[in-house]
């Protein structure tokens, strides 16, 4: 049983840093946030794999200005180029219409 849920925790593990890149891409497709010369979305914000061996990824914008934006909604956010840009674009996967989002792909990755 042990060899088992080692297999397990193995392949989920494995299986971590593709459920995160399948987020950023998707989240990158929903053209949800902010979007001026595409730095935030495109070159600053990544994948990060450093805790992968206790089970932990992260998506992650380093940019100085990524939390503000984040965090304040109320920002007249130019809609030009990503048409539903604005504030707290991780929302909708934590607790909208996308929060099963992350455990579909994961599921999928683990029955491959």
């Amino acid at each position: 049983m042990r060899s088992l849920m080692r297999e397990i925790e193995s392949r989920a593990r494995a299986a971590l840093p593709k459920v995160a890149v399948a987020l950023l891409h998707d989240l990158r497709q929903s053209g949800t946030m902010p979007f001026d010369t595409g730095a935030l979305q495109n070159a600053a914000t990544y994948v990060d794999v450093g805790r992968l061996n206790e089970g932990c990824v992260a998506v992650v914008s380093d940019t100085v200005y990524a939390r503000r934006k984040y965090f304040h909604p109320e920002f007249n956010f130019d809609q030009s180029r990503n048409a539903n840009a604005g504030g707290r674009w991780f929302d909708a996967y934590i607790s909208g219409e996308k929060r099963g989002f992350a455990a579909e792909v994961l599921a999928k990755e683990m029955r491959k």
